[in-house]
């Protein structure tokens, strides 16, 4: 396909090495049927496209991640019991001794998010994760084309790239060659 008018091709290779914490098989938690049945009951739709009946999409953090992060911090910070978290050494992450104000972090912003769509972190018990996790508060409705697909699925694309689909585009504008 030849590239439209006005745009330019960038083609990006990303290599994603990642270690997942050790755990048994995913199985569908009571969380996550729960979550689907009133996903599916409220109508919602696919986050993107406006298609129903997504799949749904653990946003703030995978599954698979869920073994590796301290939900005791997580939950402190929610509820403001922690109010400073370390600073990592760049080419470490590990704690240097300093430390920096929670409200300049990831995990605030997302406790806060989570917060005011009515997720309640001070019930919230940091040895069952997946009440989190398999919430609805962790999840992004999305049909699997903007979930699974190599060229246009969240676990396909680069954060700021998949991120624009999310909004209007200007009449004309072609995103991908697959959708010329």
């Amino acid at each position: 396909m030849d590239t439209p008018a006005h745009e330019h091709l960038v083609k990006e290779v990303v290599n994603e090495v990642e270690y997942y914490p050790d755990h048994a098989p995913r199985k569908e938690s009571a969380t996550f049927r729960a979550t689907k049945r009133d996903g599916h009951r409220m109508g919602l739709r696919c986050s993107i496209s406006g298609q129903p009946n997504p799949e749904y999409h653990h946003l703030w953090i995978e599954w698979a991640d869920a073994d590796a992060v301290d939900w005791n911090i997580v939950r402190g910070v929610a509820i403001g019991e922690v109010t400073e978290l370390p600073v990592l050494d760049p080419h470490t992450d590990q704690p240097t001794g300093e430390t920096y104000p929670v409200e300049q972090s990831w995990c605030w912003f997302m406790t806060q998010v989570t917060t005011f769509f009515g997720f309640d972190w001070k019930a919230f018990d940091p040895r069952r994760p997946e009440l989190f996790v398999d919430s609805l508060h962790n999840m992004l409705p999305l049909v699997a084309k903007f979930h699974r697909s190599p060229t246009h699925g969240i676990h396909h694309r680069t954060g700021p790239t998949w991120q624009f689909q999310g909004f209007p585009r200007k009449a004309g504008f072609i995103f991908t060659p697959d959708e010329a």
